[in-house]
């Protein structure tokens, strides 16, 4: 029993040798963006490229009963175009609001072949202390509205309108320019997409609407009502009211500065668009958020040794909906010895070439120089913190540009076409839907199974200190017994102060096996038991023992 217990002591004291006598050379690099307001559209115009249709009436799609409505699936091919400007200067709306629209050019032919024209709206403006949405008044940017919102008509599903306003305006006959009926009511909306191969989304509760900003519809309601709510048909036109939609129109931003963040959505690959959904498409949603990264690349080649960490990690993101996600945390992924110096899908790296047709990272993205790159293991949560997908791989990089000035990718594989202009470096963050075998496993709460955010205009610098002492012998002191082990093995650590302390098993693939400590200790000398079970196959296996956010990894060989 002397014996063993002299060998245990000898090879504690040999680790905690060889920790304080590890002075970390490499890099560190750090990156910022705090974008808290969604992106606001200041204006919309209708694509030549895309399709016109006028609602005529029929039954309302949630509320059958109810027909007549503008509200139908009863749906005629049109034509037409519109261009127009908003101005929302006062958030709350009121009889002094500056609200405004300009340049208003619209156009199209109604069901019995008649051209109708609008080239002027005024805005209504509600009473003071009517509030701040816009339903009935006053100009409104990212408003979720309809549904169970309470706000605008519950014969819509519910939706998020990026423009949305109330006016009056004058009905023209767009051939002889006269008057067909002046001071009506109209009501324009450029909204999320709510309908699906021109079908009335029906859900009232939750916004399923699709809010990729190239796959828009802008709605412009002339209803067969006066402006106290009785029936008043529009004279002039086939069926007493008009509700035109025109699809994928265009949003216009009078402030693009490349200080936003957006999320890529599922659809077609750009480099293959025989591919679909990816997260690699021009399908972008507005959003909002912020981040802070900073990651340590000490070891060149990485290997299941390596000290390349995350020092610190922020993200938080919310949806146009109100959704949101945060990441406080992540566990780089480290690759077998021999796996080379590059660091796709294992370790931190900086200033890599990568995808495009370099071989390295997936081909679906254009051939890009990465500023910082990372690949890890992090839990996914909702805004209160939450965890909605544990053990999910994410795969970060601080790039050069890669699309352009309309966020359009940029589709070269074989040439860096990328822009290394440093005030527009991108960050892209990744959670794809796959697993560490590269197995299709979509990640739970996203709706689409992955996410893709990508923030404009990051902040990057890069240090080299000259020596940093990752742990001393007065910090910790740690064995595992017996090693190689069978059935079970003992993880023994001693610490000189309090600290925050998690002990944690991964395999050699870095998925977690079980987390053995996770609290506040005093100090003193613990001791934690790993026991295997049957499901677990012989072979290398490590634990990583982090104090105060320091990690150091020790290696565990099981045997059958």
């Amino acid at each position: 029993m002397k014996t063993k217990f002299y060998f245990r002591n000898l090879w504690i004291l040999v680790l905690s040798i060889s920790l304080s006598s590890v002075n970390i050379q490499g890099q560190n690099a750090t990156s910022t963006a705090d974008y808290p307001g969604l992106v606001k559209f200041s204006g919309s115009q209708s694509m030549s490229s895309e399709m016109v249709y006028e609602i005529m009436p029929g039954p309302s799609v949630i509320n059958p009963d109810m027909d007549p409505t503008p509200f139908s699936n009863n749906i005629s091919m049109s034509s037409g175009s519109y261009n127009l400007t908003v101005a929302d200067i006062d958030p709350e709306d009121s009889p002094d609001s500056r609200d405004s629209v300009s340049d208003v050019n619209i156009l199209f032919t109604g069901n019995d072949g008649r051209e109708y024209k609008i080239d002027n709206i005024m805005i209504i403006h509600k009473p003071e202390g009517a509030g701040d949405h816009t339903f009935f008044g006053g100009i409104g940017l990212n408003k979720v509205m309809h549904g169970n919102t309470g706000v605008g008509t519950n014969l819509m599903p519910k939706m998020m309108a990026y423009i949305t306003l109330w006016g009056l305006t004058d009905l023209k006959d767009a051939g002889t320019d006269t008057v067909i009926a002046s001071n009506r009511i109209i009501h324009l909306m450029v909204a999320t997409n709510v309908r699906d191969s021109l079908m009335l989304d029906t859900n009232v509760v939750v916004d399923r609407s699709d809010y990729n900003i190239r796959n828009a519809q802008t709605h412009i309601i002339l209803p067969p009502l006066n402006m106290a709510g009785d029936m008043d048909p529009i004279p002039g036109t086939d069926h007493g009211f008009l509700h035109m939609m025109f699809e994928k129109p265009m949003l216009k931003m009078s402030d693009k500065d490349w200080t936003k963040v957006y999320e890529v959505l599922p659809g077609p690959a750009v480099m293959n668009p025989a591919m679909s959904p990816t997260p690699f498409s021009n399908n972008i949603s507005v959003a909002s958020g912020n981040y802070s990264l900073e990651v340590r690349d000490v070891d060149s080649i990485d290997s299941p040794d390596s000290r390349d960490s995350v020092v610190n990690v922020n993200i938080m993101f919310e949806r146009p909906n109100g959704k949101k996600f945060m990441i406080d945390k992540i566990m780089i992924i480290h690759k077998p010895e021999g796996a080379g110096d590059h660091t796709f899908f294992g370790g931190v790296g900086l200033d890599k070439l990568m995808h495009g047709n370099t071989g390295i990272g997936t081909g679906l993205m254009p051939k890009m120089t990465s500023y910082v790159t990372l690949w890890g293991i992090t839990d996914l949560k909702d805004g209160e913190g939450n965890v909605l997908a544990s053990n999910r791989v994410i795969h970060m990089m601080v790039a050069t540009r890669v699309r352009t000035d309309n966020l359009m990718m940029i589709p070269s594989a074989e040439v860096d076409s990328s822009d290394y202009n440093p005030g527009k470096r991108e960050t892209h963050i990744i959670l794809p839907p796959l697993d560490m075998e590269g197995n299709f496993d979509p990640v739970p709460g996203t709706d689409h199974g992955f996410l893709h955010l990508m923030f404009e205009n990051v902040s990057l610098e890069v240090s080299s200190p000259s020596a940093v002492n990752e742990f001393s012998s007065t910090d910790i002191r740690a064995i595992a017994y017996p090693n190689p082990f069978q059935g079970s093995t003992t993880i023994e650590y001693q610490i000189e102060h309090q600290a925050d302390i998690d002990v944690t098993v991964y395999d050699a693939r870095g998925s977690k096996i079980k987390t053995l400590v996770k609290q506040t200790q005093p100090p003193g000398t613990y001791k934690v038991k790993f026991s295997s079970n049957s499901n677990l196959p012989a072979g290398i296996y490590y634990y990583r023992l982090t104090v105060n956010g320091k990690p150091t990894t020790g290696k565990l060989s099981l045997m059958r």
